[in-house]
């Protein structure tokens, strides 16, 4: 895989991957590999969450009739 870095990024990576004692594409891939299982961890987070939803309670608290008014700022335009 080839991956073109705008010159900034790839002068950071650099330096990090130096601070580091890697090479600039071990630095890479790992950090790939870190934002891939963030992204992984937020779907399955999201998932388990919505296990429990109940659609028609969804819909019927969507449509409730309102008990307020807005209050000063919260109108829909």
């Amino acid at each position: 895989m080839t991956i073109d870095l705008p010159e900034d990024v790839k002068r950071e990576v650099e330096r990090l991957a130096r601070e580091r004692g890697v090479s600039p594409e071990e630095f890479v891939a790992g950090a790939t590999a870190e934002k891939v299982g963030a992204i992984q961890s937020a779907a399955a987070y999201f998932v388990e969450r919505a296990k429990p939803a109940n659609p028609a309670r969804l819909r019927e608290f969507l449509n409730r009739e309102g008990g307020e008014p807005p209050r000063p700022g919260d109108e829909a335009d």
